[in-house]
């Protein structure tokens, strides 16, 4: 369901919208196949809630507040690892693969990865 079709119908009492936009989060990059990329997520302003539970709230699915690597990147990570990369070598693969803006990924992170 779209969220801003669904929030756009919500009305306050004189009339006004509900929910409304509020601006951006700060911007931070996201490393991707292409390099990084700088994004802001939009946020959204309730003016209506009686109180925090009555609280409408926006969460971006294409960009959660955790995200700080393309999708693409965590999937390459396995495929290295099985080619038979060691966790030490990754950053010099990774280097080559996406060019000197690589995302810098410590072998506790690659392990992690590993792992999924």
């Amino acid at each position: 369901m779209d969220w801003k079709r669904t929030t756009k119908q919500l009305a306050l009492p004189d009339g006004r919208a509900r929910v409304v936009r509020h601006g951006y989060g700060p911007a931070r990059e996201i490393a991707t196949g292409i390099g990084p990329v700088v994004v802001a997520r939009p946020k959204a302003r309730d003016r209506g809630a009686s109180g925090p539970g009555d609280r409408i709230r926006f969460h971006s699915t294409i960009l959660p507040l955790w995200a700080r690597r393309a999708k693409s990147l965590d999937a390459l990570i396995p495929v290295l690892y099985l080619r038979g990369i060691s966790t030490s070598d990754f950053q010099k693969a990774l280097s080559a693969l996406l060019g000197k803006d690589a995302p810098n990924l410590s072998p506790p992170v690659i392990a992690g990865l590993k792992k999924d």
